[in-house]
């Protein structure tokens, strides 16, 4: 997998969720499912994003990246 490759479906994931994975081709979804799903020790960064953004706007913070690494 390319770097743009890897950046396209990140966003993709990004943006749609783990439903997402069913666009992919089979090569990048089988990286990107190992890299996002398997090797974070339990953790679902994808919905701890999207819980800080939801705090962020419930509070009236102006919320950007830096919020959610």
């Amino acid at each position: 997998m390319t770097r743009t490759e890897y950046h396209q479906a990140r966003r993709l994931i990004r943006d749609n969720g783990r439903y997402a994975l069913r666009w992919l081709p089979q090569a990048v979804r089988a990286e990107m499912d190992h890299l996002l799903f398997n090797i974070q020790d339990g953790k679902d960064r994808l919905a701890e994003r999207a819980d800080i953004v939801a705090y962020c706007r419930r509070e009236g913070i102006a919320c950007n990246v830096h919020h959610t690494r």
